[in-house]
């Protein structure tokens, strides 16, 4: 990935859902407006290594995860059984979803659609959350998904809980814990994308909105990630906070007056880790890789080069926070050429030497031979529905030799 140009890397987490327009906005978009944080595997001491309380499910030696923008309202059993076939190993679904704003669902109502899901797959249902809900909607950058009163009355960003937004998404996050402990899944997994407010990723902006100083603007977002954390460990002791990316291989993202700053939501990911360090949180992170390794490459070389680059830009936090940071690895894949569409036209999706989903093989066994986990990305725009019984098994042939041939089968812990 071209990572001076944040223009040019491709890592939105809002593709066309198949049976729904919700997403539509945002992958028209194409292009997400933080940088990349390039990176490979760090291997820190075993994060398993801690005493589990019983029940708590781990993520064994291998792991891989399917993320599709799926939505808890628009599953059903055909979509599960159609999963359930697949090489993965568990799948993240939203309750609520990024412009969702209805009250936060109950631990009880989580519990019981995923109990009722379970019927149909024996594979993870892990909880998704986004941290949109306590950003403002951005008139200047025209996405309808958030244009409704909930997100009009925040100005920029509820970081001090005036209208309730934040309490709203601590909720969401804590409960979704609860539910993912209740279900014995690993953990949950948290989108730190602003999709209502992309300029605010500048913490001057960010700041200007709020009426704050760039620094007090990002030590409300640390303590946001603290609290975050705290919660995690009540909630869940030993729970995988899987996040899609940190953010944390951009520190001089922006310079205001002389000071670097990093990427807005990267504050977020700063304040879980240090709090679940500071404390000794029994927490493990994952660091997710959409805003570095990115979805696409040129080729295999240059995918290999952004794996190296990643893991040296992020060797100092790797070091900080060994036992409780790990990397993880991400792809997205396409049918064929001819079929992509919207943003997979552009960037290195567009000009990546893989011509087909058999072509991207190679990639996947480079990916799963890297990373111990791993979440491939199911795009509209590459041509594959997860859940479509006429797509979705040519991709599952696709990984399952990639599987095999790897050696990567998941250890799983009952």
């Amino acid at each position: 990935m071209k990572t001076n140009n944040i223009r040019a890397v491709v890592f939105v987490l809002l593709p066309l859902l198949q049976v729904s327009a919700l997403a539509v906005s945002a992958a028209q978009k194409g292009v997400s407006r933080l940088p990349a944080d390039q990176g490979a595997i760090s291997r820190p001491k075993d994060l398993s290594s801690t005493e589990i309380e019983p029940g708590n499910k781990q993520l064994g030696d291998h792991y891989l995860m399917l993320v599709n923008t799926a939505v808890a309202s628009y599953m059903t059993e055909d979509k599960l059984r159609q999963f359930d076939k697949s090489p993965y190993d568990g799948i993240a679904v939203a309750f609520l979803h990024a412009y969702d704003t209805a009250a936060p669902p109950s631990v009880a109502s989580i519990d019981q659609q995923i109990a009722g899901w379970k019927k149909f797959t024996e594979k993870d249902i892990w909880p998704w959350v986004y941290v949109n809900r306590m950003i403002g909607m951005s008139i200047a950058e025209n996405n309808f998904h958030s244009d409704n009163p909930y997100f009009r009355q925040i100005t920029g960003a509820d970081l001090d809980d005036k209208r309730g937004a934040r309490a709203d998404f601590l909720q969401i996050w804590r409960n979704s814990l609860s539910a993912a402990r209740d279900s014995n899944v690993p953990g949950i997994v948290c989108d730190l994308e602003f999709y209502n407010y992309y300029k605010e990723y500048d913490i001057g902006e960010l700041a200007r909105q709020t009426g704050k100083k760039p620094a007090e603007a990002a030590e409300s977002l640390r303590t946001l990630g603290a609290r975050m954390a705290d919660s995690a460990a009540e909630a869940y002791p030993h729970a995988t906070l899987w996040l899609l990316f940190t953010g944390l291989t951009h520190p001089g993202y922006k310079n205001l007056e002389g000071v670097p700053y990093y990427p807005s939501p990267t504050y977020i990911s700063i304040g879980l880790l240090d709090e679940i360090r500071s404390k000794k949180l029994p927490l493990k992170v994952l660091a997710g890789g959409e805003g570095s390794i990115g979805y696409c490459h040129d080729s295999l070389a240059e995918f290999k080069q952004s794996i190296q680059k990643r893991q040296s830009d992020l060797a100092a936090d790797l070091q900080k926070y060994n036992g409780i940071l790990e990397l993880a690895g991400t792809l997205a894949l396409w049918s064929d050429r001819a079929a992509k569409q919207d943003w997979m036209t552009e960037g290195a999706c567009k000009t990546s030497d893989a011509a087909t989903i058999e072509e991207l093989q190679p990639y996947i066994e480079f990916l799963l031979t890297t990373y111990r986990y791993n979440w491939l990305y199911a795009t509209s725009g590459g041509n594959y529905f997860p859940f479509l019984p006429a797509n979705a098994p040519r991709f599952d042939k696709v990984i399952q030799k990639a599987k095999t041939h790897t050696g990567n089968s998941s250890q799983k812990t009952p």
